[in-house]
């Protein structure tokens, strides 16, 4: 496969994933270094974050998703991580070698997201 071919892949990936709910204001594909392979914001959605500030937050949220991976044998397969902030719900999780980092609106629902992140971790890669 192509580099382009594996962006429009990656692209498409995130378009589906917004597409699964109105709730969703952001889809970033990241991959283990926490370089940003695909990402679409919801159109008529103002950015949060600044350029530098996604890259270091989708960085740490990358690394944070990867290290977590060591306690599987432990605490048991980790489905989605959610952080609530005052202004979004941000929900992580990793499917095959990439972590999915999604911005919520905050009246989302845990059910919703648990929703959400099952029907996303099911999309092929």
């Amino acid at each position: 496969m192509s580099g382009k071919e594996e962006i429009r892949k990656h692209k498409e990936i995130c378009d589906k994933i917004l597409a699964l709910s109105p709730k969703i204001r952001y889809v970033g594909m990241i991959n283990r270094f926490g370089k940003t392979v695909a990402g679409n914001l919801r159109k008529g959605i103002q950015p949060l974050f600044k350029p530098e500030q996604a890259r270091d937050e989708f960085f740490l949220a990358s690394v944070r998703e990867f290290m977590r991976k060591d306690f599987n044998s432990t605490l048991g397969k980790i489905h989605f991580t959610l952080t609530v902030h005052d202004k979004v719900k941000i929900v992580s999780f990793v499917n095959n070698d990439y972590t999915f980092y999604l911005s919520l609106e905050k009246d989302t629902s845990y059910g919703e997201i648990e929703r959400i992140v099952e029907a996303a971790s099911k999309m092929k890669m």
